[in-house]
This record gives C-alpha cells, sequence and structure tokens, in this order.
C-alpha cells in the first residue's frame, strides 16, 4: 500500500525517552499503554511553549513507563526530541499533511526492547483514506490514524495498535471517522487483539464514540461489525469526574469531558488504568492529561 511506503520512509527513529534498565520477563508480560496529546509545539503559548516544558513531557513520559504511547499534536521536531539520544523506543506513522514530515503526526511509540514491528501504516479520514492529504468529510483539518502490528519478542504474540486524534469541529467527521477505523482495525488485524487510542475529541455518551463502543454505525458491507472495543478507564473506574483537557489552566482538573481514550478489544484484560494529572514546576507538561491502561490477554 502507498501509505505503508510513506510510513517506511519515515519510521526509521529508533530510540527512546530514558533508559529503564529493566529486565524482561518471558511470556505475556502485562502491557502498558498511554495515549497524550503533546500540543503542538509551534503554539504560542506563553509560559507553556514546547521549549519550556518540553523536558516535562519526556520526563512524564518517561516516569508512566509504558510499552506503547500513542502521542497526537507530534510535529517532526518534537518526536525527534522525545525519541533524542536513547534506545527504547521507536516510532511509527507520518504527517498528516503530506505522508511524510509536513505537520502535525499521531505517532505510535514503541519499545523496541520488547517488540519488533511486523507491519505499520497511516491512513487518512476521509473517503480516500489512502490518499495522503485528503479530507473529505468537512473536518477543520487533515486527520489520520497510524498503526501497528507489533510482535512480542518473547512471547512471539501479535497484536495492533491505532492511534488517531478525530476532528474538534465535525461531527459528521468524528462518526464517520469511527466507522471507518472500526472497519480498518478488523481489516489490518485479521484476528489479532487490537486497542485503539487517541484524542477523539468526543466525550463520553458522543454518538461517534459509540460507534467504536458498541454496535451503533457501520463500516462497508458491515465489516465495522464484527468488533467491538471498551473503554478501559470506565472498566476500572465506572464512575466519577474523568476529563483529560485542561487547556493549560492552572485551576483545572479536566473537567469532566474525556475525550481522551484508549479503548481495547476483544482478547484483553483490563488489569488496571487511570488519568495522570501531575503537574511538574507547578505546571501542567500539556494541555491535556495522558491517559493510560494496563492489558493482559484474556484467559
Amino acid at each position: 500500500m502507498r501509505d505503508r511506503t510513506r510510513f517506511l520512509s519515515f519510521v526509521a527513529i529508533a530510540a527512546s525517552v530514558f533508559l529503564t534498565g529493566k529486565v524482561r520477563a518471558a511470556g505475556n508480560e502485562p502491557l502498558r499503554v498511554v495515549t497524550y496529546n503533546i500540543r503542538f509545539g509551534s503554539a504560542n503559548d506563553g509560559p507553556d511553549s514546547w521549549a519550556l516544558r518540553r523536558a516535562k513531557v519526556a520526563e512524564t513520559i518517561a516516569d508512566l513507563d509504558a510499552d506503547i504511547v500513542g502521542l497526537q499534536e507530534a510535529l517532526p521536531f518534537q518526536i525527534a526530541f522525545l525519541l533524542e539520544g536513547s534506545s527504547r523506543y521507536a516510532a511509527t506513522g507520518v504527517s498528516r499533511e503530506d505522508g511524510r514530515t509536513d505537520g502535525e503526526a499521531s505517532p505510535i511509540l514503541f519499545d523496541r526492547t520488547r517488540f519488533t514491528l511486523a507491519d505499520a501504516g497511516t491512513f487518512w479520514l476521509s473517503d480516500t483514506p489512502d490518499e495522503a492529504g485528503t479530507n473529505t468529510w468537512g473536518a477543520a483539518c487533515n486527520r489520520v490514524c497510524s498503526w501497528a502490528r507489533l510482535v512480542d519478542l518473547s512471547s512471539g504474540e501479535a497484536f495492533v495498535v491505532l492511534n488517531t486524534h478525530w476532528d474538534h469541529v465535525s461531527q459528521a467527521a468524528r462518526e464517520k471517522s469511527a466507522a471507518l477505523i472500526r472497519a480498518r482495525a478488523v481489516s489490518i488485524a485479521s484476528g489479532d487483539r487490537v486497542v485503539v487510542m487517541g484524542d477523539l475529541n468526543a466525550a463520553e455518551g458522543n454518538p461517534a464514540l459509540a460507534v467504536l463502543l458498541g454496535d451503533a454505525g457501520g463500516g462497508a458491507r458491515g465489516e465495522a461489525r464484527t468488533i467491538r472495543f471498551v473503554d478501559t478507564y470506565r472498566v476500572v473506574h465506572p464512575e466519577g469526574r474523568a476529563g483529560t483537557y485542561t487547556g493549560f489552566r492552572l485551576d483545572s482538573d479536566g473537567g469532566t469531558r474525556k475525550i481522551d481514550h484508549v479503548l481495547a478489544g476483544p482478547g484483553w484484560k483490563v488489569r488496571g488504568a487511570g488519568i495522570d494529572r501531575r503537574m511538574i514546576g507547578g505546571r501542567y507538561p500539556s494541555d491535556h492529561f495522558p491517559v493510560w491502561a494496563v492489558l493482559t490477554p484474556a484467559e
């Protein structure tokens, strides 16, 4: 596929935010997954500009100790900074404007000491998903979903991760994005376990989120009806406030709108989940909170 070719030109980045020194256990070790909108680094954010908070983002990712990190609003220089000079993570994904390095990306960082990359790609959230830079659903900007099939080096088991950032304006685009991702998840996974994560700009109860969590919506020829996801956070925390966006407001705990999600498909057992609301030096590292989950294969 054309998107795979574009991907291969970009993913040869292999590094990490930090060195763990951890000895990996054999077999099905728990999988720790994080989704994190890091706020695009060219924004004029004053005291929260990228130059002043990039070390805080790196520190947060390091402390969360994830096997897989899905980033949103990540510009190439931000990805390069987070990967620079270390050896734990490799990155997959391309920028949304040209399928190479122009604009924001939704890359997947994975622990290359634990996994090998078997396949990967990026598709656009549009009627022409394999054409770079396309936007046919009235979204405010181009949107993408990047994916990776990873193989655990100890167990030999494969699974698929999809990472995305939905439009912040168009509800119709969000609903169509959900149906496309659900259909693509089925075709890409080919029976493997699946995780979908990202900044969906869709709070709990939004019909677009319901497409992934239930039987709403549908893809071509009903393909999207063959897989159903669960919200990992709500599996562990069925009630309570769970907002994930602050806009850098220091008096905000994220409110009640949980728009950042880690969703697990069939075959996963949710062992833990949370929202990381840390401040560092009295400020938030990003305008979104990271959301994390711990998964194991279901018995």
